[in-house]
Formats: structure tokens, sequence, C-alpha cells
């Protein structure tokens, strides 16, 4: 049997320290929160207003995940933003109380696995909520000044989270969820990331360190034209990284320098709701034999979100985790 408990071989994982067998991500070695806190996003309920004001529903496109209510949109104008957008103060919640709920829902245990703390509606995307995939990336574009003043205001509020998920979360991990990428490629140039979007992040990254959490960034989709980026903002993992990107490419040059959480194909056979137990082995067995002797690699699956956990979500969920056991814990190794 492994000396090495799953959190302390997952943060090796992130520090770059050696591991005793491979290091899996959420719902794994890691126990999530940053659900039940309501200032960044909705609920589980169909209609629930944010701490920004924005008006999440359930959605079928969605499989019954939460959107931004359709044509709802705050915000018309960026150069408005100060008038029309509202950053909730924190000092309205019982972060204790809210750290409690959620480590108890969660059945959260410290001692054995990393305590994650995700936090939705990153610096892009929080823009998306207010104003529109479309409106957001044409703001971009006209009118930069204006976003970037926003980017430092959403920024400065997530700072002000970080700081009460330290003090009353103790979290291992900070990961700040911005999407800005489709499967085919990014939904900005990679210039204009690193003009508008990377100097917020690395801010925001500065003060997760400093508040003694480690950083993570995730971002869906094909965005590997910025892993470079990603390391310099301070980033210890690029998370729910898809197989769009060429993540063995990746891992071989980046590997020792930022880690590499994901590889299950979610766009495929093995991320529909409907996957067979044979599918799902197979992708485990994948994700392990390309990737798991590389350096930097942390295994994550990812599948299509759903409003509620059914009983075919459970067990599917209990085929992953056996077939990982039976890979990584059979003679203690790294792959198959």
């Amino acid at each position: 049997m492994p000396s090495l408990t799953p959190k302390e071989n997952y943060l090796r994982a992130l520090r770059h320290e050696e591991t005793e067998y491979l290091p899996c991500g959420l719902m794994i070695d890691v126990d999530p929160c940053g659900v039940f806190p309501p200032v960044d996003c909705g609920n589980k309920s169909s209609n629930f207003i944010d701490g920004f004001g924005v008006r999440w529903v359930t959605s079928d496109s969605a499989v019954g995940g939460q959107i931004p209510a359709p044509g709802e949109f705050l915000l018309r104008d960026i150069t408005n933003w100060k008038k029309v957008v509202t950053l909730p103060d924190l000092r309205d919640y019982d972060w204790q109380k809210l750290a409690g709920q959620e480590m108890a829902c969660f059945r959260v245990d410290r001692q054995k696995r990393a305590l994650g703390f995700y936090s939705p509606n990153g610096i892009f995307v929080r823009l998306v909520t207010l104003m529109g995939f479309e409106n957001a990336l044409i703001a971009l574009v006209e009118e930069p000044d204006a976003c970037n003043e926003f980017f430092a205001a959403v920024t400065s509020y997530k700072i002000k989270l970080a700081e009460r998920v330290a003090r009353y979360y103790k979290a291992d991990t900070f990961t700040i969820f911005d999407d800005m990428a489709t499967r085919r490629n990014m939904l900005m140039s990679p210039d204009t990331y690193r003009k508008l979007i990377k100097p917020h992040h690395k801010r925001l990254n500065d003060a997760i360190r400093n508040y003694g959490m480690l950083p993570i960034q995730h971002t869906c989709g094909k965005a590997d034209a910025c892993v470079e980026d990603y390391i310099e903002t301070g980033a210890a993992a690029w998370n729910a990284v898809q197989p769009c990107n060429d993540i063995a490419g990746i891992l071989d040059k980046y590997g020792g320098r930022i880690a590499v959480e994901g590889g299950w194909d979610a766009n495929g056979n093995p991320g529909r709701r409907d996957a067979t137990t044979e599918e799902i082995r197979a992708e485990v067995e994948r994700c392990f034999r390309e990737y798991g002797g590389r350096e930097g690699y942390i295994f994550m699956q990812t599948f299509l979100v759903s409003a509620a956990v059914s009983r075919e979500d459970a067990a599917r969920n209990a085929v992953i985790v056996e077939t990982i056991n039976k890979l990584r814990f059979a003679g203690i190794q790294k792959v198959p």
C-alpha cells in the first residue's frame, strides 16, 4: 500500500514533487467546495439571482445545468458598467456558517483528500454573464479600456473572496473558472488574452498563493496557445484539459512547469450520459496509458453537467473510481 494519502500525493503533483501513484482531481483525490456561496452564481433552484444581479435558470440545452436567463442582459454597454453593475459585499455573508455547511454536505475529509475551492465565473466569464458571449467579445475589441477597468474590479472582488476562502475553508487549492475557448479554438486571439485578461489572472493568482493556496486555471476547450501564459500567471495547474489539445505534447514540453488536469474525452462517447461500462473503463485506461507516465499529469474525469445526480450517475462514477484504483494501486504504478 502507498505511504502517501491521496491529498499528499495530489498536492505533490501540483508542486512538481515525486508522487507514488497517479493523482486524480475532482471527486477522487479532491473534495469540492464553492457551491453554496451565493455571490458568484446560482444554486440548484430554477430561478436564482446571484450577487451581481444575474438571474440563473436551469436549461435543457445545458442538460439540466444552469445558465444566465437568455436575453436578460444587465449590461448593454461596457462603458456604463460602473452605473449598472453592483459588486457583492462579502461582509453580508456568514462565511463560517457557509464553510461549515459545505464541508458537511460534501463530507470533506481534510486528512485524506485535498480541499479545492471552485470559483465560477472568472474574470472574462463574469462579463459574459452580464452581456452574453457576443457582446462581451465585441466589447473586448471596441472598448478595451472599459473592459480592463471592469476586469480589475472583478479581480479585486475575487481577491477578497480568496482571503475568506483561505480563512474559513482553509482550502488547499482555488480554481478560477474562465472558459475562453471552444472545442476548435480560443474565443479571442492569444494577444487579446495577454493584453486584457492575463494581467488580472496573474494578480489574482499571486494573491491566492499569498493566502497559502495553490491557484488552478480552469479553461475548457482548445486553449493550448496560452499554456505558457498560464505558467506565467502562476497557475499550478490547467484544469479540465480536453483531448482536443495535444495533451501528451503539452506534458512533454511543460509538465515540469505546470500540471495538466484532465484527459477525459467529454465530447466523445465516454462523456455521454448513456456511456456503457466498457466505454468508461476504456477511457480511464486510455488516459492512464497515454498520459499517466508523463510528468505533470493529473487524471480528471468530466461529464455533462446535471442539476441532480441520478442513480445512473452514481453508478457511472463508481465504475470510474473502481477502474482508477485498480490501475493506480496495483503495485503503486502510474500506468497499466
